[in-house]
């Protein structure tokens, strides 16, 4: 036995000082338009759940300057965060960068979901022209689905893609580089998916099966998901109804379920990735057990075909639970109007909604009294705290003003990743936490009536 744990502890050492090796320090300077914002470098392990993780962060100085370095081992996908505005794009070991990023400055009112996204120039990029040849490759794809599409979309002349692909290829004629001309590969595939009917069946055939899988590579995984969504549901080889009854557990049965289709039976690692992204849908499908997709999701993880498939079920699974009910609520730790340093810790024993607001929110004030009656008309069981994310005390002023007897709590720039740790999108936006420090619900609506049915629901369970 202690051999064995030995030998398991040599393999650990030995991977760890491999991949140490093989990582290169990549460096980015840069400038961006918000002075002393939060800038983070994040990298996506995982591109189907787009599972991300901080490698490295700073603060832009007072002209908007910024620098970061870290070590990465493989081309991949990475996004730098300016505050909570991202900017995606690929880098490289060993590469050095030089960004300009710009972010409009006049959607402070939109929500998340309206606002531009930040623009991104780069104005020096020695990574022997890695960027140059996967912006020529967009540049070139985009242009001619534009230029051609009454003739693609329309008049189905499938021989122009031919001319697209020599266009492509002679573009890349000065690139070595895998991941380049596999980025090419599969944009070309998404526009011949976009532009052939029922031709799904051609390109999974092409592209996907007894191919491998690019983890990394953001067309490929685009139109993985694209192609397979829902495809164990919609596969005529399958018996949906046993899927639907499956038991907790059951992991072998449902192997067997899936070797009727070729596909699946044999291609191993495929299969799994196409599973994984089914039981993501299940998941939230009223016919499914929950419990059951969880289950066999957590046989995935250490049963898969394959390392970056384990992690990707384990991503999955963290995804379910992110802000999900009856999870730990995430702690803060911020000052309130008397300056005293407030935690969620402190305010347990009682149910709790959190309201997050900022000083551009305009409709937060109408709200405010709507959630005065809602609270009364609930004989005040859940206490109020406002979460408000402003540079100056307007709402503690606001509040004190009218007479509301709620709690302010200020986030700060500095706190700002409070923000993203609920999943805070818009303002306002509402969160229920119950008298143990968990979630209830998040977010919760803002509308009365459906607001009044959660709370119902939570606090008279």
């Amino acid at each position: 036995m202690m051999q064995k744990v030995f030998r398991l502890i040599i393999f650990l050492v030995f991977s760890f000082q491999l991949l140490l090796l093989n990582a290169q320090t990549v460096e980015i300077t840069g400038s961006c338009n918000r002075p002393g914002a939060l800038i983070r470098l994040i990298a996506y392990a995982d591109l189907l759940n787009m599972h991300a993780e901080t490698k490295a962060q700073t603060y832009a100085d007072e002209k908007g300057a910024f620098q970061l370095q870290t070590n990465i081992s493989r081309i991949g996908v990475y996004e730098i965060a300016v505050d909570l505005e991202r900017v995606m794009l690929v880098l490289k070991p060993g590469a050095k960068y030089d960004f300009t990023i710009r972010l409009e400055t006049e959607q402070v009112n939109l929500s998340y979901f309206d606002k531009t996204p930040p623009a991104l120039l780069i104005n020096e990029a020695d990574d022997n022209g890695l960027q140059i040849h996967l912006e020529n490759i967009d540049r070139l794809v985009n242009n001619f689905a534009i230029d051609h599409f009454k003739e693609l979309y329309q008049l189905r002349r499938f021989h122009l893609l031919d001319t697209l692909e020599q266009q492509v290829i002679k573009s890349l004629s000065s690139s070595n580089e895998e991941y380049v001309k596999e980025y090419a590969r599969y944009k070309l595939a998404a526009l011949e998916m976009a532009v052939k009917r029922n031709g799904g069946r051609q390109i999974i055939a092409d592209y996907f099966q007894h191919q491998p899988i690019r983890y990394q590579l953001e067309p490929y995984m685009s139109l993985f998901k694209e192609l397979f969504r829902d495809y164990l549901l919609h596969n005529r080889s399958i018996n949906t109804s046993e899927l639907v009854s499956m038991r907790i557990g059951d992991y072998h049965n449902w192997r067997n379920i899936l070797r009727s289709d070729s596909l699946l039976k044999d291609n191993s690692e495929l299969a799994d990735l196409i599973i994984m992204l089914s039981l993501k849908d299940f998941y939230n499908n009223a016919r499914f057990d929950r419990m059951a997709v969880k289950d066999y999701l957590t046989v995935l993880s250490s049963e898969a075909a394959s390392k970056p498939l384990r992690q990707i079920a384990n991503h999955v699974l963290l995804e379910f639970d992110f802000l999900a009910a009856g999870t730990a609520a995430p702690d803060f730790t911020l000052e309130n109007a008397a300056h005293e340093k407030k935690q969620l810790s402190d305010f347990a024993g009682t149910a709790m909604m959190l309201v997050f607001v900022n000083e551009s929110c305009s409709v937060c004030e109408m709200l405010f009294q709507n959630l005065e009656d809602i609270q009364q008309a609930f004989d005040n069981k859940f206490q109020i705290v406002v979460m408000a994310f402003e540079r100056k005390a307007y709402y503690t002023k606001y509040l004190k003003d009218m007479g509301y007897e709620w709690e302010v709590l200020k986030i700060n720039p500095t706190d700002i990743l409070l923000l993203e740790s609920y999943n805070i999108r818009t303002f306002p936006e509402l969160v229920f936490i119950t008298a143990e420090g968990n979630i209830g619900m998040a977010p919760l609506p803002s509308e009365e009536i459906p607001l009044k049915y959660h709370l119902n629901r939570l606090i008279n369970k």
